[in-house]
C-alpha cells in the first residue's frame, strides 16, 4: 500500500476546502443585493415575483419552477376557490403572513404565518370583484402587501407596486 507525502495530504485537504466553498443559489455572501432568486430580473425596488397560473387549475407551474426554482415541491395556500398565484420572496429571511379577507366585515384574518418563507402558490379569488387575500411580506424594517388579482379594467394580473409580475415570454 502506498502512503501519501505530507505536501500531497494538505494538497488534497486545500482542493476538498475551495470546492466545499463554491457559492451556490441561496448562499452567495451577496444574497442581500442579488437575492435568492438571480434568474428573476428583480429591479432595486421590488420584493417579490408573482406569476399568474390559471384560474381553478395550474397551468405552466413545471415551466416557472424549471426556470426561475431549484424544485417544484411548493406548498399550496388556498383561500378560495379562483386563481392560482406563484409568488416568489426575492431574500432569504422574509417573513410571510397571509390573510383571508372577510366579505361581511372587510376584516383581514390571518390564517397563516412564516418567519422565513420560501416560494408558494396561492388560490384565491373566487369572485372577480373582491380580493379574498393579502400577503404581508416583511424583510428587515420593510414591510409591504398585496393581493394579487385581476383588473376587471383590462385584465392584466395586479401584484402590487413592489412586486414583479413574471412571464414565460422573453
Amino acid at each position: 500500500m502506498k502512503k501519501f507525502s505530507p505536501l500531497a495530504s494538505v494538497l488534497l485537504a486545500s482542493l476538498l476546502f475551495l470546492t466545499g466553498c463554491s457559492a451556490h443559489k441561496g448562499t452567495t455572501s451577496s444574497d442581500s443585493e442579488i437575492g435568492l432568486y438571480p434568474d428573476i430580473p428583480f429591479s432595486e425596488d421590488q420584493y417579490y415575483a408573482v406569476a399568474y397560473l390559471g384560474y381553478q387549475e395550474m397551468e405552466y407551474l413545471d415551466d416557472y419552477a424549471v426556470r426561475y426554482l431549484d424544485s417544484d415541491q411548493i406548498p399550496i395556500h388556498y383561500i378560495s376557490a379562483g386563481d392560482f398565484y406563484l409568488v416568489i420572496p426575492r431574500y432569504s429571511g422574509m417573513a410571510l403572513s397571509l390573510y383571508r379577507n372577510d366579505l361581511d366585515t372587510s376584516q383581514p384574518v390571518l390564517v397563516f404565518q412564516d418567519p422565513d418563507c420560501s416560494p408558494f402558490i396561492l388560490q384565491c379569488n373566487v369572485s372577480d370583484i373582491f380580493e379574498d387575500a393579502t400577503v404581508c411580506l416583511t424583510y428587515q424594517e420593510m414591510s409591504m402587501e398585496f393581493s394579487p388579482f385581476i383588473s376587471l379594467k383590462d385584465g392584466s394580473v395586479v401584484v402590487g407596486s413592489q412586486g414583479l409580475l413574471l412571464s414565460l415570454n422573453p
